[in-house]
């Protein structure tokens, strides 16, 4: 039985240390999945801690078979996408990694944005981004490749201009 499984069933059983450990195992996806959207730590925090509330609300509803991970990160981009969080486009690359790859996923609309954080940042397959997102899988690619085609451009763009 999986881990997951497992957990779940603690939880609706009334272990009180079952929804930490789902928190422990996913607090570092969720908030990154958030800092990447929202682009300021204070608020992607925030959002993050939104989200595990909602989480544990409905993880009562949760069959035990439900991949948590997935789960998890379905009820995350649920929440980003239906909130007013996100990045403002950078105009500038700087020098700090992390500011660099804001700006790029800045300049993203929030269906790309996504689809390269959930593959790129957060390292899920082709086919998790899918499920995720609930697209075909096609499309998800899709979405990826324009999603990475249009940071290309962007820093080809931005070292041309130096």
């Amino acid at each position: 039985m999986p881990a997951s499984s497992n957990l779940i069933r603690q939880f609706h059983s009334g272990e009180p240390a079952a929804f930490g450990l789902l928190v422990s195992e996913h607090q570092d996806d969720v908030y990154t999945l958030c800092l990447r959207v929202i682009g300021d730590a204070e608020r992607a925090e925030a959002a993050a801690e939104t989200i595990f509330l909602t989480a544990h609300q409905a993880m009562h509803r949760l069959d035990p078979e439900t991949q948590l991970k997935q789960w998890i990160t379905q009820l995350a981009v649920s929440h980003l996408e239906s909130s007013d969080e996100s990045l403002e486009p950078a105009d500038q690359i700087g020098t700090d990694q992390s500011a660099t790859v804001n700006a790029m996923l800045g300049g993203l609309d929030m269906p790309f944005r996504l689809a390269v954080i959930l593959r790129d940042v957060l390292g899920l397959s082709e086919a998790e981004v899918a499920t995720i997102l609930d697209l075909p899988l096609g499309t998800a690619r899709s979405r990826i490749h324009r999603g990475r085609l249009t940071i290309s451009r962007s820093l080809v763009g931005s070292v041309e201009r130096v």
